[in-house]
């Protein structure tokens, strides 16, 4: 009978966390200034850039692009 309490206890401090998570996230914000500079606009276009991959071969955006397009995804770390 214990497992399921600590269980059941588990769940209400994770809904718990969560719900405070969310009330606080309406306080996060970047300033204006920042937002605006804070990478390339949506349809931008990309600058040249390549590199070589796994197997030795030189890939830039348009060898990785096909018919469809191409998704590329930028992330910023935290500790740049």
């Amino acid at each position: 009978m214990q497992p399921t309490r600590t269980n059941s206890l588990r769940k209400q401090h994770l809904i718990m966390f969560a719900a405070v998570l969310a009330a606080f996230s309406q306080f996060a914000h970047a300033d204006s200034g920042y937002a605006s500079n804070w990478g390339p606009s949506i349809g931008a276009t990309a600058p040249v850039l390549s590199a070589v991959d796994q197997d030795g071969n030189v890939q830039n955006l348009q060898s990785l692009s096909d018919d469809k397009g191409l998704l590329f995804v930028f992330n910023r770390s935290v500790d740049w």
